[in-house]
């Protein structure tokens, strides 16, 4: 739980999804004595912040382009379709958009998805707790379909209806008082069996009855006359498929948007068991090892001094290589070069293998600058150029001991029978697949 709040006689704090307040020595009787405590400094900031904030800058265009067109949706039918209509036709609009509004609140409580709006709402009144009846066997009709799924499907198809076609009204006020029972059902139901208070249940039986009023003091209830006028009738039938296709639609759809939250639980889930060292160690050395060390290979870059060292079998033409070396460059930035890599070069053919060599005797020169902005520049553009990438470095390629170095990999490669290209070589041991290298930054100090 999150306790947000300490005075001398109360503990304020959330604990499912909803807030608290207990006496100081009650809540100390429940508290474990364990505690997790925060604090910021001048270089807090959270990670990725940058990328978040253009996310959450999108999702926000997103939203506003969405409830944007709707608006203009909603004016211009008014417009068209309601400007000879009543005050009644207009305030049933307004409140089945309220209606609307609540239930798709309600369908977020019942998809466990988070909602400052509807947890404001939720928390009115004091003995309310909206997850605890949403929860109960009750909240479904015939165990199948729930009823935030048919409040948010009626409202929609009461938005639907006014707005496409407002001579309905008469079957929309039918339908409106079969809710009515359910209202005094909803009522007994969460003060005898709950104890407990939906106040967004509440919010919608209250929209149930005002649309009654209305209806009550505009004329719309009437008795249709089924037998001598086939239109009414067909009319009626008509509206009751509206209502139908609406709530079904709502109830298919439902579990599709709340696949991303169970994906997401999901990957919590695995994560915090991935991110055991004790877990990663075992799964580590279940995997294929290879003879490493220090000797293979020239081309290192970071601490060579780190309890975790990356042996990488790459190649200078092979894309899913270029796309791992930005992915390296990332995590020793994350890391501030605190893990060991160490390149093992390898090729598709002979003709190619000069270009092995000229990346060797970039990393034996000291008058190159970085070897690793030269890989990098390399991977980004120099392949196209091939061996032309290199003219302008002024290396030695005469020197013997880029041979020696060339053919240190070449034996290393023949002796693991290594092929596939990029490979990636944790203290020798072949990286398991459910891992990825960023993952490698949490485990740093751990002893292998």
């Amino acid at each position: 739980m999150v306790v947000y709040k300490v005075d001398s006689e109360h503990v304020s704090f959330r604990w499912k999804e909803s807030s608290h307040k207990l006496p100081v020595a009650k809540f100390s009787e429940a508290w474990s004595g364990v505690v997790l405590l925060a604090e910021k400094s001048e270089k807090s900031i959270e990670p990725g912040y940058r990328e978040h904030r253009k996310t959450q800058l999108l999702n926000l265009a997103k939203q506003t382009a969405f409830l944007f067109s709707c608006g203009l949706i909603l004016f211009f039918a008014y417009t068209y379709k309601l400007l000879y209509a009543n005050a009644g036709i207009s305030l049933l609009l307004l409140i089945n958009l309220a209606g609307m509004y609540i239930g798709w609140l309600l369908l977020l409580k019942q998809m466990n998805v988070q909602s400052q709006y509807a947890d404001k709402i939720c928390s009115l009144f004091r003995q309310s707790n909206c997850n605890s009846v949403l929860e109960s066997e009750a909240a479904k009709l015939f165990g199948i379909f729930s009823w935030s799924e048919i409040g948010f499907g009626y409202f929609s198809a009461n938005v639907l209806l006014l707005l496409l076609s407002p001579s309905l009204v008469t079957s929309i006020a039918l339908i409106n008082i079969l809710t009515l029972p359910f209202t005094l059902w909803s009522v007994w139901y969460q003060q005898v069996k709950a104890r407990q208070w939906c106040t967004l249940c509440l919010t919608v039986v209250v929209c149930l009855w005002a649309i009654f009023i209305i209806n009550l003091l505009f004329g719309y209830i009437q008795i249709p006359d089924f037998y001598n006028s086939m239109p009414v009738l067909t009319k009626q039938v008509a509206s009751l498929l509206v209502y139908c296709m609406m709530i079904l639609g709502v109830h298919l759809l439902a579990p599709k948007f709340n696949t991303e939250k169970t994906v997401q639980s999901l990957k919590q889930s695995i994560n915090s068991i991935k991110s055991d060292g004790d877990v990663f160690a075992a799964l580590l050395k279940k995997q294929p090892f290879y003879e490493t060390n220090d000797n293979d290979s020239i081309i290192n870059f970071g601490n060579p001094d780190s309890k975790l060292r990356l042996t990488v079998l790459t190649n200078p033409y092979c894309n899913p290589c270029s796309k791992m070396h930005k992915r390296i460059e990332e995590l020793l930035k994350k890391t501030n070069s605190g893990i060991s890599i160490q390149y093992i070069l390898s090729s598709f053919n002979e003709a190619l293998n000069s270009t092995n060599k000229y990346l060797i005797a970039v990393c034996l020169s000291e008058k190159t600058g970085s070897a690793m902005q030269i890989f990098g520049n390399w991977f980004e553009k120099g392949k196209a150029l091939r061996d032309e990438y290199f003219k302008d470095m002024c290396l030695d390629m005469d020197n013997p001991e880029i041979e020696v170095e060339f053919q240190k990999h070449e034996i290393w490669r023949k002796k693991t029978q290594l092929r596939s290209t990029p490979t990636v070589l944790v203290n020798g041991y072949q990286l398991p697949e459910i891992y990825k290298v960023e993952d490698l930054r949490y485990f740093m100090d751990l002893d292998l």
